[in-house]
């Protein structure tokens, strides 16, 4: 839960929500769009996000659909691939250099760990957490503007992953411990979860 009240201001950096997917393990459902205490989850991810940077930013194809948020939103310079092709999109139209990249469906914000990535980040390319045995959380990441041209040379190449990055970039992992507050809704069922665990 962001209970944390101190400004990013300092790092002038832009938050990225990714927008995008099908939902297809969530039944077809728009997974930005999921009630959350009677607003949507990505309203409440941009509410947690605005005290902390001077720029916020939604990757996504639908403009309309998400105009209630009054935030610019970006669509993918070609549809159809892949949160890599969101990302490259969103660092194109950045006004910043250091960009906090996080998916829709990663409901509470972790201002101390975003902190600390973003104090990283002058060391590196990307700051990304991981935990044993190699699960890294991409779409919880800081990427600085300039990876775009790494991105964009895996793209043509038609490689979508995004650890294709690895290997082309300066990365740097931080540790990630769970804990309470990190919840990965790619299923109805840890939607449900989730929402059981904000009600006690």
């Amino acid at each position: 839960m962001n209970t944390d009240g101190q400004k990013m201001h300092t790092y002038k950096a832009t938050a990225v929500i990714l927008a995008g997917g099908k939902g297809s393990r969530m039944g077809g459902a728009d997974k930005a769009l999921l009630d959350r205490g009677g607003e949507p989850i990505i309203a409440h991810i941009k509410r947690q996000l605005e005290p902390h940077f001077d720029e916020i930013i939604v990757g996504a194809n639908d403009r309309e659909k998400y105009d209630f948020l009054q935030c610019r939103v970006v669509p993918d310079i070609e549809p159809g691939k892949g949160p890599l092709m969101g990302i490259y999109s969103c660092l194109i139209a950045s006004g910043n250099d250091v960009n906090f990249v996080t998916a829709c469906d990663i409901p509470e914000m972790n201002p101390e760990l975003i902190r600390e990535m973003i104090s990283l980040s002058s060391e590196a390319d990307i700051v990304m957490p991981a935990g044993s045995g190699d699960k890294y959380e991409p779409l919880y990441a800081v990427y600085r503007k300039p990876v775009s041209g790494q991105i964009a040379d895996l793209l043509k190449q038609d490689k979508r992953r995004i650890i294709d990055l690895f290997s082309v970039s300066r990365v740097k992992f931080v540790d990630f411990s769970h804990g309470q507050w990190y919840h990965n809704l790619n299923r109805r069922s840890a939607y449900l979860d989730y929402l059981k665990g904000i009600q006690k």
